[in-house]
């Protein structure tokens, strides 16, 4: 892992209007590093992936990616997000063009890239997710894990810095979890930085430098898998844990 930090924040805050969701997070991730958060439904984890992509405003704190402060209003947010992929629970893509032109789409509006350049790089990341014979095929046709998959593809093909995934696998049935989070390992594995909000605690303990515990909007715990998971301080990570496990 490198000491170049790709993520950090500093004393981050997010309200929805009396309802404080962050109250104060601070987290340094550098390059390489796998970090997967964990935490019960409305700890504030998705809200926090959200702030880092500029999705929700925070209301104060600061948030750098790659030493730019995203914060500031000036930024152009675009420019920050092509080095910064997100994987939502729903797939987002668009029904009405194929696959090919899905993982296209972004490169060439976002990134500026030529047509040929684009569908290059739209083939190259779809064989990478094991879809390189779906690229004429359109979602509708394709099985959740897929869908998922080629939403995995469309962001590897801005070439991120950094991939958060907000709770990737939730919306699958069960039997097609196990596809998708086969993609992420391996993008684990090639040393891709990933913040990962999930439940699959199976893929903490096996994939993450790090893991989180949020609860009630703040950091409760962090550490090892083997710290958190296996030996947690805090008791509301100890709660937390069995009722997952």
């Amino acid at each position: 892992m490198s000491e170049e930090i790709v993520v950090q924040i500093t004393d981050l805050h997010k309200n929805y209007g009396d309802l404080e969701v962050l109250k104060g997070i601070d987290l340094t991730v550098r390059r390489g590093e796998k970090v997967v958060v964990l935490g019960p439904s409305g700890s504030g984890k998705s809200t926090m992936l959200r702030c880092i992509n500029a999705l929700e405003d925070a209301d104060s704190g600061s948030i750098k990616v790659s030493g730019q402060e995203i914060t500031d209003r000036k930024i152009n947010i675009n420019k920050v997000r092509e080095h910064l992929g997100m994987v939502f629970q729903r797939f987002n893509l668009w029904p009405h063009k194929t696959v090919l032109e899905n993982v296209m789409l972004g490169q060439m509006v976002v990134s500026g890239k030529s047509k040929e350049e684009a569908e290059k790089r739209a083939h190259e990341t779809l064989a990478r997710v094991g879809l390189a014979d779906k690229a004429d095929q359109y979602p509708v046709r394709l099985s959740g894990g897929q869908q998922q998959r080629v939403a995995i593809a469309r962001t590897l093909a801005m070439d991120p810095k950094v991939i958060l995934f907000d709770e990737p696998t939730s919306a699958l049935d069960p039997e097609l979890v196990g596809e998708v989070l086969a993609v992420m390992k391996s993008l684990a594995e090639e040393g891709m930085t990933m913040i990962v909000v999930t439940h699959e605690i199976t893929f903490a303990r096996e994939v993450a430098d790090r893991v989180i515990f949020m609860d009630g909007g703040v950091i409760v715990e962090q550490g090892s898998p083997e710290e958190v998971l296996v030996n947690p301080k805090e008791a509301r990570t100890r709660a937390f844990l069995k009722r997952v496990l």
